[in-house]
């Protein structure tokens, strides 16, 4: 159903309506909002049902914007079935766009204008900007449903709601799109309304949003491992808390209670608002690095695309159109089918292609109790990942034990995404392991479950540490993960072959063998006290394992299989064994080492010819080697070396001394012996020794019979 009313003169009037079907938002009540500064322009209400098998997919919901408007009121709600219970009840999620560019057929990633989710079910967007930090962040709603964040996910006339772009309104058909979250396959599908109020009143254009936007910057030039946090919410998303909070914590030193972090990587749910006001923040915190980042909220999984200049589509289900005027040729339904799934691979490409890195979420997260999160596991199959196009995997996700306040046991969770991580490797492909808190609400936990920024962490190895920096360090696998935070010992891992290639985790090394040399410090002096044990792993199975001694502890372990290295730090708690550290492995291939032979140094006499008028003779010499061939003899001139070629006929010189040449004169004939030494290159010498006549004139020559 759809209903328009246009403000003329101050009255309302009734444009166009259609007929509701009665279960239509039988049970289905906008929630409260101010109506203030919404005057001038036109209020349009939609409403309709939605059947079970739109579960997991979108629905554009096209609306009219006329000229000079200068804000916008959206309301939404869904009707949960009597019956429902916490666990089915149904979740659709909102998201807006703004005018279809030419040519399309649907409305695309070029016109968004923002996604809430459902954080929020009241929301503006105008050309003003977002409320300032002091009301956002006071505790003044009366609204039950708000008064636990404060004013965070309050609607306020003539602002623009975090999680939207603020800016000029532009003309034309605009789109809400609501995301069916979860609506229970086996249920009666879900009633949904959306009301939307444009405005032309100046209370949304008097004070214009002006971006202060993120440029990538270096906050430290030294090399080194530096420690961040990869997954940490921004206050784009409606509730959480303001970012001058999450950086505080996550930037302070340990001793102070902070996080202890080098750098944190700002993600919201499909949108990257905070790209446009992070420049804001960056000099506040002196060699502290921030980095922007979207998480990619699907239906079946989550992923984070870090600092990419392509925004990657969420929607990789089906998108429909919806229209009321029951038109479709089709089938004569409100719903018109625009668009087919999409692989999370090909969203991959683009953030790659877009200079960031792709990072799968929380892989195993509730994946035995799916309404515990709806779509928090990584349900795609591992072709529609393609793990060629993913830079990285979370392997902590939030608290490394539970309950996070006081742990005493191992985030199952944790253990099987450190499994799935070691079955992506197993594929071939090459991901650097990472860790993250997920943190929302910037260290002020509110349940067993959640973690403060910077619990877990991940480490990486960086030419500098900068958003470049980071961003090819984690591409390049030069990580491991502190689990359970910043605070946990250090780990080190190098390694050696005997040919002189070096390597860190990430790297891949040829070798005759790898001397893997990890270094643990801290270990001793831990928050976390108790027995620390250094495994090493091959392909992800324990092949070594040695307890740590002491604060500054060294193994060496020598390999000569191929395969992929990596580390694992645990401690002893009781009955229970704790992650405190994860690598990334370095890549081995052993290839034998080269024996070095020594060519042959055989040769053969391969004929000899003595020259009557001069006295002289030749010997040919037949070498297999390249190398040097020399001749020698008593009553001989010396001669000089000559070179030869590998199966070459060398011919020697046989020249007389003056006495021997005065006894050839004389006699006519001398017989003589030579020794010939052939000297192959890089082989040893052999000499062998022949009997040769000189035959001088007075020499006799035998007759022919």
């Amino acid at each position: 159903m759809r209903r328009i009313r246009t403000a003329v003169a101050g009255a309302a009037v009734i444009c166009a309506t259609a007929i509701l079907p009665a279960v239509a938002g039988a049970d289905c009540s906008l929630p409260s909002a101010s109506g203030d500064g919404l005057s001038g322009g036109t209020t349009q209400t939609f409403s309709g049902h939605f059947d079970p098998d739109l579960n997991g997919e979108f629905i554009q919901i096209p609306f009219q914007v006329g000229s000079g408007i200068t804000g916008m009121r959206i309301r939404y709600c869904y009707a949960k079935p009597s019956a429902a219970t916490a666990d089915d009840g149904p979740t659709l999620d909102l998201g807006v766009y703004g005018p279809k560019q030419a040519g399309e057929d649907n409305w695309t990633m070029a016109d968004r204008r923002g996604w809430s989710g459902s954080a929020v079910k009241a929301i503006g967007i105008g050309q003003n900007g977002y409320t300032p930090e002091s009301v956002y962040n006071a505790d003044t709603d009366p609204d039950p449903e708000v008064v636990a964040h404060g004013n965070r996910k309050a609607y306020f006339p003539g602002y623009t709601t975090r999680a939207y772009s603020p800016g000029p309104i532009a003309s034309g058909t605009w789109a809400a799109e609501l995301g069916a979250g979860w609506i229970d396959p086996d249920g009666a599908g879900v009633d949904w309304k959306v009301e939307v109020v444009t405005s032309t009143d100046p209370a949304w254009s008097n004070q214009p949003f002006v971006a202060d936007p993120y440029a990538p910057y270096v906050a430290n030039s030294n090399p080194g491992w530096y420690t961040g946090d990869l997954h940490v919410h921004g206050e784009m998303e409606p509730g959480n808390a303001p970012m001058t909070q999450t950086f505080a914590k996550g930037f302070g030193p340990l001793a102070s209670n902070g996080s202890g972090l080098d750098f944190e990587t700002i993600v919201d749910h499909n949108n990257d608002n905070s790209r446009k006001i992070l420049g804001a923040y960056v000099g506040n915190y002196p060699g502290k690095l921030i980095i922007p980042g979207v998480e990619v909220t699907t239906y079946h999984g989550h992923a984070n695309a870090q600092y990419s200049s392509n925004f990657a589509d969420f929607r990789m289900s089906d998108v429909y159109r919806w229209d009321d005027d029951g038109d479709n040729v089709e089938d004569g339904s409100e719903l018109t089918h625009v668009r087919g799934p999409v692989d999370p691979s090909s969203q991959f490409e683009q953030v790659l292609a877009g200079g960031g890195w792709s990072q799968v979420n929380h892989p195993t997260i509730f994946n035995n109790a799916p309404a515990a999160c709806r779509g928090c596991a990584w349900s795609y199959t591992d072709d529609q990942t393609n793990f060629s196009t993913v830079s990285a995997i979370e392997i902590q996700t939030g608290p490394a034990g539970l309950p996070s306040n006081s742990p005493g046991t191992m985030n199952p969770f944790s253990l099987s995404a450190i499994e799935y991580y070691e079955h992506a490797l197993a594929t071939g492909a090459h991901i650097a392991a990472v860790g993250s808190s997920d943190d929302h609400q910037g260290g002020d936990a509110t349940g067993p479950t959640d973690s403060p920024v910077g619990r877990g962490a991940t480490v990486v190895h960086a030419a500098q540490l900068s958003t470049q920096g980071v961003i090819d360090a984690v591409k390049a696998g030069h990580t491991y993960v502190k689990l359970f935070g910043a605070d946990a010992p250090d780990v080190e891992l190098s390694a050696q072959t005997p040919e002189g290639g070096s390597a860190i985790p990430g790297d891949s090394v040829t070798g005759s063998g790898l001397a893997v040399k990890i270094d643990v410090t801290g270990a001793a002096s831990s928050v976390r006290p108790g027995n620390y044990t250094l495994d090493l792993l091959q392909d992800g199975i324990k092949v070594d394992s040695n307890p740590v001694t002491g604060d500054g502890f060294s193994h060496t372990f020598n390999v000569t299989e191929t395969g992929r290295y990596s580390f694992e730090l645990t401690r002893a708690q009781g009955d229970q064994t704790m992650v405190e550290a994860y690598s990334t492995p370095v890549w081995f291939t052993y290839e034998p080492p080269v024996v070095a032979t020594k060519p042959s140094n055989a040769f053969a006499f391969a004929g000899f010819k003595a020259n009557r008028k001069k006295g002289t003779a030749t010997l040919k010499v037949k070498v297999a080697s390249p190398g040097k061939i020399k001749l020698t003899g008593v009553g001989l001139k010396n001669t000089q070396a000559k070179a030869a070629e590998k199966n070459q006929i060398v011919a020697l010189s046989l020249k007389p001394k003056a006495g021997l040449k005065k006894k050839l004169k004389k006699k006519g004939s001398v017989k003589i012996k030579v020794k010939v030494t052939n000297q192959p290159t890089g082989g040893d010498a052999l000499s062998k020794s022949k009997k040769v006549k000189l035959l001088g004139k007075k020499a006799k020559k035998h007759r022919r019979r």
